[in-house]
């Protein structure tokens, strides 16, 4: 067994994951600011630093599916298919298990429990195809250069134990929230990013909280979380208000269209 290269390939797929992470993490930002439900610069994601490893994963699987060599009409589908199912099965994951909702698609056509939808099926299969024609040639040409330069793989080992911190605290803070949730002893799940801006935008005592761009949840812990969840729940749209709200609109509507054909019946 060659242990030497396996251990340039673990380096490999650390390197891109690494690149994934921090690039999506700015792809995010950009979004969330100029197309996004907040219109705000907000930290997105579930950590604190500035990377997201659900595009970790995904530049991961994007290059090993780059490599199969197969024609662009067929890779485009499997891109959308594979990075889809990729965001479903981390958005299941953290609504099922933590009680937190990363992101919210519940406005979009076609979506499924608010985590998928066409829109950002079609964005992921776009993003696929930039990737195929522009970025993975680059890593191509370069990933083995970087593999070889021992030197490398000291910011590897910084990255990897920031990472691992951060990682450690932002679960600590899912349990944390979870058991909330639990407690509360209803069905609802934290929307992430509205609680962030939340925390970001709270006034207590004519001061601004304590929560910075990258330290959303900085200063918050213990009984003041389960107060500023509290304030949160409370602030959540009820969904059997929505449901009312959708039956009144249709029955508003139905009952302008029995008044325009019973104009009409009279007039003739």
């Amino acid at each position: 067994m060659d242990y030497h290269a396996i251990i340039l390939s673990i380096l490999k797929f650390i390197l891109l994951f690494m690149f994934g992470t921090m690039t999506g993490w700015v792809i995010e930002v950009i979004w969330r600011k100029y197309a996004g439900k907040a219109r705000r610069w907000i930290n997105p994601g579930f950590l604190s630093g500035p990377w997201l490893p659900l595009y970790g994963f995904g530049t991961v699987v994007l290059y090993l599916i780059c490599t199969l060599n197969l024609e662009i009409y067929y890779l485009i589908p499997l891109f959308l298919v594979v990075l889809t199912l990729l965001e479903y099965m981390a958005g299941l994951i953290f609504i099922k298990y933590f009680k937190i909702q990363l992101w919210d698609y519940t406005k979009n056509k076609g979506n499924i429990r608010g985590i998928i939808c066409p829109f950002y099926s079609l964005l992921w299969g776009i993003l696929g195809t930039l990737f195929y024609y522009f970025i993975y040639p680059v890593l191509e040409r370069n990933i083995l250069f970087l593999v070889n330069n021992l030197e490398l793989s000291f910011f590897v080992g910084i990255y990897a134990g920031i990472f691992a911190m951060d990682l450690w605290s932002s679960f600590n803070l899912a349990s944390r929230i979870k058991t909330f949730v639990i407690d509360s002893e209803e069905k609802w799940s934290v929307d992430y990013e509205k609680f962030k801006l939340e925390l970001r935008d709270r006034i207590t005592s004519g001061l601004k909280n304590r929560t910075h761009f990258l330290l959303p949840f900085h200063g918050e812990h213990g009984h003041g979380l389960r107060e500023r969840l509290l304030e949160h729940k409370h602030d959540l749209p009820n969904p059997m208000n929505i449901i009312k709200e959708k039956f009144n609109e249709k029955e508003k509507k139905g009952g302008r269209n029995n008044c325009h054909s019973s104009r009409g019946q009279s007039l003739k």
